[in-house]
């Protein structure tokens, strides 16, 4: 089973990103600078450095995008790549964009109803796995700006022409974040824990951004 999505026509300032996207980026980046431990009466002020994702401007852009996700507002593909290059100067940066992606999957499939997260599950291995690619396709049709992706089922093969990812991170750090939403969006459609192979990038003299989904061992 393959579809391709062709977004040709739409550049870098057509809105055509879902604004799921920079705000999970954010509140992951926010969650992971809190500190794991606060004493009693501690000041964090003076006794923690000031990290980014604490910052008062990261807090008001998750509030921005937090209205822009309510009023289902479009963003840009520009827009979302400025915050790419933010997260990939910190040393977790993968860490921060693969998270990202699986929180996205997870909100995703959140999204469906209980009655259809339970019929999913209860498929036969084969439609479970075309229903998988169909869930994936859209949610990276969501996230793909004027990428062209195509999605196969078996075995799930996810390829992006042109990804945001790798435009904005010429290092390749950021296309961890599509490994977690594809390793996650097949863990929740199968019930079995996946992770995804990022098998060609872009950004690292590959012809496109690929990714297998593997049963994890």
């Amino acid at each position: 089973m393959s579809r391709t999505s062709r977004r040709t026509a739409a550049g870098p300032h057509t809105p055509s990103v879902t604004p799921v996207f920079p705000l999970i980026l954010l509140e992951t980046m926010r969650d992971m600078d809190k500190p794991a431990e606060v004493l009693e009466g501690e000041n964090l002020a003076a006794s923690m450095p000031r990290r980014l994702g604490l910052s008062d401007v990261v807090y008001l852009q998750i509030h921005k995008f937090r209205e822009e996700t309510k009023k289902k507002r479009l963003q840009t593909p520009a827009v979302v790549e400025d915050l790419i290059r933010l997260v990939i100067r910190r040393p977790d940066a993968d860490e921060i964009f693969e998270e990202a992606g699986r929180r996205v999957a997870r909100h995703a499939w959140g999204e469906k109803s209980g009655t259809s997260r339970r019929w999913l599950r209860l498929l036969p291995s084969g439609m479970r796995l075309r229903a998988a690619a169909r869930g994936t396709r859209q949610v990276m049709r969501e996230m793909a700006g004027s990428a062209e992706l195509s999605v196969h089922a078996r075995p799930l093969l996810v390829r992006l022409q042109g990804s945001l990812t790798s435009s904005a991170d010429p290092g390749g750090a950021a296309c961890a974040f599509y490994t977690g939403v594809v390793s996650e969006m097949m863990t929740q459609y199968t019930g079995r824990r996946h992770t995804a192979q990022h098998t060609s990038c872009h950004a690292r003299r590959g012809d496109a951004c690929e990714w297998t989904a593997l049963v994890a061992g």
